[in-house]
């Protein structure tokens, strides 16, 4: 999937710093029928004031680039974050149709890049490697208090 990259940060935006090639983590918006262009502005236009942003959005239409892929990213606490070179953000549809192309993109896009980046696709497992929920973050990693994508069903 092509990535747009209209709401990716500059180069004064973010942190320069590398991120460990552990996990990914996967988010969810909890923004019914918010699409992944409005939740991407939202973290370009907030990043000096929210200062929390993820690498990539994704929705059944497209996918956008916020965050630097491989840099680490303000989605998921301190611990999170530093183990993490892709976080990503599924938006949430009530239009089933729309739900299931926009999990499909997801999923797609996890599949590549822990490939890319040689994480296994093992999904909450208490191994120090694999693809990782944000509420597995908080339950094991500490330093954030989000437990999706878990509990989010709008379709």
């Amino acid at each position: 999937m092509k990535l747009n990259k209209k709401y990716a940060l500059s180069a004064n935006e973010g942190t320069y710093a590398l991120a460990k090639r552990d996990i990914i983590v996967a988010h969810s918006t909890a923004t019914p029928n918010g699409e992944a262009g409005a939740i991407a502005h939202n973290m370009k236009v907030g990043i000096n004031t929210a200062q929390t942003y993820v690498h990539l959005v994704v929705d059944y239409k497209e996918c956008y680039l916020v965050g630097g892929l491989g840099y680490v990213a303000w989605g998921s606490g301190y611990y999170g974050n530093q183990l993490s070179p892709m976080q990503i953000e599924l938006c949430e549809f009530t239009n089933k149709s729309q739900a299931k192309k926009a999990y499909r993109n997801y999923i797609g896009l996890i599949r590549e890049y822990a490939q890319k980046y040689g994480i296994p696709l093992t999904l909450d497992t208490n191994a120090k490697r694999g693809v990782e929920t944000h509420n597995w973050v908080t339950h094991n990693l500490g330093n954030a208090d989000h437990s999706d994508p878990y509990g989010q069903h709008w379709y």
